[in-house]
């Protein structure tokens, strides 16, 4: 599509040029008017064959009464930009945009046709509503790294970014574009061979059910009958992660998205042995395999098993699952049904910490999926598990231990055996530091159910962010940013479905069963 719009635009200049230059030669004229037609004819073609497809896929999924997971939600169909020079080209046209933008909304604001709506200085001109529109179609035009940073930025509230920036990148979250069929066979016959469909499908649709930020998701079938989900890592994402990352970080420091404070070359190198791991799929499935082991006997969950003969580095096929999404369970699931989902989440976050001190740490509500007829939530995507060692996790329990009942001297103590005190920080940092632990613990300390979907945990949180930003002498310890990441999802999911539910009894069970196995 990409090729054709700029064949499009040079037989216009042409056109243009022999116009002016001879008149009299019509026939020619008339040749290339008609080559322009076609090249119109062509691209709108190309867009009906997408909308088709896409009502064809639907009409197939609701005719089988499959549920919400297999509704087409995918963006355009667009080629991956898959080496570094067009990926490196693509960040430097967004920064053009953006500063273009961003002058664009001074003058507006300036003469008074509009309010801004970024918010104040550089970082509200630069996060206007329409750059985060430009930054969003942007970031899912180049997928990896850019993509992942959006889809996480789109579960926080919106005390850490402006609203219409969550509204913009939760739109990404929902739908990455996606390859065009002829990128899509490539990577398959790079990683199955030429007769990859013959030889392990009876059926394969061509346009995918779901678009994230490394790879999509096609539904398939087996030569026995098996449905499947077939994930494919779009190309060059892995080649492309340094120096993605690396234009990454200068974009955030430019737009101001991320404060100085935040120690963003920490957070910039732990992104990067996160995405390496995640590009690598033989490793996921053997990830996937394992959750399955430790979760095996639970009624309250599912994992897909992973079909080995038709998984590679690039490719991994599961076993197809069905459930409604977190969005669908928001507004079409009974107050009970909610408290349920929401306390079998933060049920899970808590066995993974504590219990098999290994923990899927992607919070994405893309990848939770109740169903109701088996009454399990589905889960999915394992590309981002990690391991805790004892230690750490003795003293991570201990620490929201001691927050539920608020001792702030073995909260200091043990914020220092973590590494997130040096003990050389000022009273400001320590007050703040403490603080938010124990507004975080709060959940674990409420007795009876927590009501998630009245609670102000979030604001209180972020308001001692600019005191500890400001103070901080050392970077939160790395195995935190992972864990922080999958426990503030799960309360943001709940804050999202709105669940009532008993987080201290989950939270105490787990410390007692914790303290008994110690003693063993």
């Amino acid at each position: 599509m990409i090729r054709m719009y700029f064949k499009y635009k040079n037989k216009k200049n042409i056109m243009n040029k022999i116009y002016y230059k001879n008149k009299k030669n019509k026939k020619i004229l008339y040749k290339i008017q008609q080559i322009n037609k076609q090249m119109n004819n062509k691209m709108e073609n190309n867009q009906i064959r997408l909308k088709v497809q896409k009502k064809i896929v639907n009409k197939q999924i609701i005719n089988k009464k499959q549920t919400k997971i297999l509704e087409f939600n995918v963006g355009n169909e667009q080629a991956v930009p898959s080496s570094q020079i067009s990926r490196a080209y693509g960040f430097g046209t967004l920064g053009l945009q953006l500063a273009y933008g961003a002058a664009k909304e001074l003058l507006r604001t300036s003469i008074g046709v509009k309010q801004r709506s970024g918010g104040e200085g550089l970082k509200g001109l630069l996060l206007s509503e329409e750059n985060a529109d430009i930054l969003t179609k942007k970031l899912c035009k180049m997928r990896g790294a850019p993509l992942k940073l959006a889809q996480a930025l789109s579960i926080q509230e919106e005390e850490v970014i402006p609203k219409h920036v969550k509204e913009a990148f939760e739109r990404a979250r929902q739908s990455a574009d996606i390859m065009p069929q002829y990128q899509l066979y490539e990577m398959m016959v790079q990683e199955l061979g030429k007769d990859w469909k013959e030889k392990y499908f009876s059926e394969f649709s061509d346009i995918p059910f779901a678009a994230a930020s490394i790879g999509q998701v096609h539904r398939a079938k087996l030569l026995d009958g098996t449905d499947v989900a077939v994930k494919i890592q779009y190309p060059g994402v892995k080649e492309s992660i340094d120096s993605d990352l690396n234009n990454l970080k200068k974009l955030m420091i430019y737009t101001g998205l991320f404060p100085k404070q935040m120690f963003l070359d920490k957070l910039i190198d732990y992104s990067r042995l996160e995405l390496i791991q995640e590009c690598d799929y033989v490793e996921e499935a053997k990830k996937q395999e394992q959750m399955r082991k430790f979760l095996k006997g639970d009624k309250d969950y599912n994992i897909p098993m992973v079909i080995k003969e038709i998984s590679t580095k690039r490719i991994l096929t599961s076993e197809l699952i069905q459930g409604d999404s977190i969005d669908y369970i928001c507004y079409n699931y009974s107050q009970e049904e909610r408290n349920d989902i929401g306390r079998r989440l933060m049920k899970l976050t808590l066995r993974e910490l504590f219990e098999f001190q290994t923990m899927q740490t992607d919070p994405n509500p893309s990848n939770f999926y109740f169903n109701r007829f088996y009454n399990k939530l589905n889960l999915i995507d394992f590309g981002g598990v990690h391991s805790y060692s004892d230690e750490f996790i003795e003293v991570y329990l201990n620490v929201i231990y001691n927050a539920t009942i608020q001792n702030r001297e073995q909260i200091i103590e043990l914020s220092k055996k973590l590494g997130y005190l040096t003990g050389e920080e000022n009273q400001t940092m320590i007050n703040a530091h403490v603080q938010s632990i124990i507004t975080v613990g709060e959940p674990f300390a409420y007795e009876g159910n927590y009501d998630f979907g009245n609670q102000t945990l979030t604001q209180r949180t972020y308001q001692q962010m600019p005191l500890m930003l400001k103070n901080r002498l050392c970077p939160p310890p790395q195995q935190t940013y992972s864990i922080h990441r999958k426990l503030s999802g799960a309360f943001l999911i709940s804050m999202q479905i709105k669940a009532k539910y008993n987080c201290k009894q989950l939270f105490m069970d787990m410390y007692q069963k914790y303290q008994q196995k110690k003693k063993i």
